[in-house]
């Protein structure tokens, strides 16, 4: 037993080093700059949700405001369009003009409602065949119209319709034509009466929209053929757009909201408005408003709460940083180097810090305290080392003392245990020889109480001689040297097994041996436990017509491999468990199974000398498993 030197290096604070300076206090700093910053974080998270449900209204109120422009946009189209249908219906009231003959009659009479009409192009009629029979922006000129879709629709419908954009043959303009059916007095179709729109009317009512920056406005008939469109009406109008995105889902999904790029690469979202001609949608005014817009007052409101939240922050951080050095540094200053000086031994380090109501003030004066006390304590910790150090020294001279006392004893011990058992073997040697001389010269003269008498006394030697020779085995395992190598036990078991013959000749057992793994161990001294484990299990079955010995491993450990032998010979009872491995302790009496007491006992000796362990289990008329464990780590010998 040695005893831990105490000195100046075990104080308090000593354990975690000396407290350095300046990299304390820039902790001591960057944890307050965290401290600030998390309660900041906050503000800076409810900033960003305003601004994302911001955004989230500003994108709503602009997808209303796109709705509302597409449908004034289509409201201010859609005018032009009953503006003519009225036209038309109210010219098929005139028979004479929509059913007359005289194709230069007619064409007069359209030729004057141009001038009348500065809106359209032309106007003239067309026969069922397809033939221009009159019109009102030329004379004697003849062309077959049977290729115009609105003439193609009117043919099928019998209805107003409109048609797609197409640069008329009579005109050679760009125009919005429109078809009417014309029908005699009874009820005849006869005719189709049309009117071209100029095509310049739709993009000039567009432009007197007022439309958010950078936003456009685009009419398309049924093809995607771009009829108007603001800004740059020039550069689009009577171009096909049918390849572009928006246009492909405005075709599509006919009306709604979306959001999508548009030609010229910017994304925007789009509100469509279909406009019919009675029937189905013919043209399809929708109005593309960019997203930066629907953001724009979102953004600017972020970026000012930003600026005004990285303000207060900074402010805050300026007077954390003020207050701290002014309140906390300095003391704490004080207290680390007094920390520093103590924990480099010098017991008289004071902080200095005059005495106060503040918290830190009160930890200076405790600190000084602390100091004082330990100064005070290490005094006695040296006088008391002085002592311990000397019954130190005396407990480890008794402790030697006492370990050779008793190793001499043990020796003692085991010489007179070999010595006695030796000694006895030739007095009951005699003992037994001239008993069975005795009974063998004088049996004639000897009645049966004395051959009785005889052999009892024989069977008392041999008996003894057993006992003396087990006792020798038990005192030479306890002093034998043990001679470590690879042991195959399978092959060990085997043998024992095999010169256990001759004391099972005529008796049924069944023996059921498992897989053994090698072990390393003294072979000599394994083999005396097989022999004796395998004997018991042999002599405790013997009652039983069918004896069944196991014999086999149970490796579910990393440090050491199991064995046992299990029977279902008499059995034991658990509560006497502990006698099994005794010197002289049996559970059964000589008569009903011959024994001396030693065998077990050797067992966990050697066992034991070999760093396992030994255990049993059992039941009364059931049976009996043995265990011992052989450590599978190499162990001093």
């Amino acid at each position: 037993m040695r005893s831990s030197t105490t000195n100046r290096s075990n104080l308090p604070g000593n354990s975690s080093g000396a407290l350095p300076g300046t990299p304390f206090f820039a902790l001591f700093r960057t944890r307050l700059i965290l401290l600030v910053l998390l309660l900041v974080v906050p503000g800076f998270a409810l900033v960003l949700y305003g601004n994302l449900e911001q955004r989230r209204i500003e994108k709503a109120r602009v997808r209303e405001g796109a709705i509302a422009i597409s449908q004034l946009a289509a409201a201010n189209q859609e005018n032009f369009i009953k503006n003519t249908r009225q036209l038309l219906a109210t010219l098929t009231q005139f028979p004479f003009l929509v059913l007359a003959t005289d194709r230069t009659f007619c064409e007069t009479h359209f030729s004057n409602l141009l001038k009348l009409s500065p809106d359209y192009l032309n106007f003239g009629l067309i026969e069922t065949n397809g033939a221009l029979f009159c019109n009102g922006a030329a004379t004697n000129v003849s062309a077959n119209l049977a290729d115009r879709s609105y003439f193609q629709r009117v043919l099928q419908t019998k209805r107003f319709s409109i048609g797609d954009h197409q640069v008329g043959r009579l005109t050679g303009r760009p125009a919005l034509n429109f078809g009417y059916p014309v029908f005699d007095e009874q009820g005849r179709f006869k005719r189709v009466l049309f009117a071209s729109l100029k095509l310049s009317l739709l993009s000039d009512a567009v432009a007197q929209i007022r439309l958010p920056a950078d936003a456009a406005v685009t009419v398309v008939d049924r093809a995607g053929n771009v009829l108007a469109r603001y800004p740059e009406p020039e550069t689009w109008v009577g171009r096909s757009m049918a390849d572009a995105q928006f246009v492909q889902r405005i075709l599509g999904q006919r009306e709604g909201v979306f959001e999508t790029p548009d030609v010229d690469g910017i994304p925007r979202l789009y509100a469509a408005t279909p406009i019919s001609d009675g029937q189905s949608p013919s043209l399809f005014v929708s109005v593309g408003i960019p997203l930066k817009v629907s953001f724009a007052a979102a953004n600017e409101a972020l970026a000012r709460n930003v600026i005004i939240l990285g303000l207060v922050t900074v402010l805050v951080l300026i007077s954390a940083r003020f207050y701290a050095r002014r309140f906390f540094l300095r003391p704490v200053s004080a207290l680390a180097s007094a920390a520093n000086r103590l924990a480099g031994g010098d017991l008289k380090a004071r902080t200095g810090v005059p005495p106060g109501t503040g918290e830190l003030n009160q930890l200076a004066c405790a600190f000084d305290a602390m100091a004082e006390t330990l100064e005070a304590r290490q005094a006695e910790i040296e006088r008391a080392h002085a002592e311990i150090s000397r019954m130190n020294a005396e407990l480890e001279q008794r402790v030697e003392d006492r370990t050779a006392q008793l190793a001499a004893a043990n020796r003692e011990l085991e010489a007179f245990s070999y010595s006695v058992s030796h000694d006895l073997r030739a007095p009951l040697r005699h003992i037994d020889g001239f008993a069975q001389m005795m009974q063998s010269h004088s049996a004639d003269r000897l009645d049966e109480k004395g051959k009785r008498h005889l052999a009892v006394i024989s069977e008392a030697a041999k008996r003894m001689g057993n006992l003396i020779d087990d006792l020798l085995l038990f005192s030479r395992m306890g002093r034998q040297e043990m001679r470590r190598a690879t042991v195959d036990t399978k092959t060990l078991v085997a043998e024992v097994i095999a010169e256990r013959a001759p004391e099972t000749q005529g008796r049924c057992i069944e023996w059921k041996v498992g897989d053994l793994p090698g072990v390393q161990g003294d072979a000599a001294m394994l083999r005396q436990v097989w022999v004796n484990l395998l004997s018991n299990a042999v002599k405790y079955t013997r009652p039983r017509e069918q004896a069944n010995i196991e014999i086999g491993c149970v490796e579910d450990s990393a440090t050491e491999t199991v064995f046992f032998v299990r029977d279902n010979g008499v059995g034991f009872d658990m509560k006497y468990v502990d006698r099994l491995f005794g010197v002289f302790q049996r559970l059964h009496n000589d008569r009903e199974f011959e024994g001396t007491g030693i065998g077990m006992a050797n067992v966990r000796r050697i066992i034991n000398r070999h760093g396992g362990r030994t255990w049993a289990e059992g039941k009364v008329g059931e049976g009996a498993v043995f265990y011992f464990s052989i450590p599978k780590a190499q162990t001093p010998w």
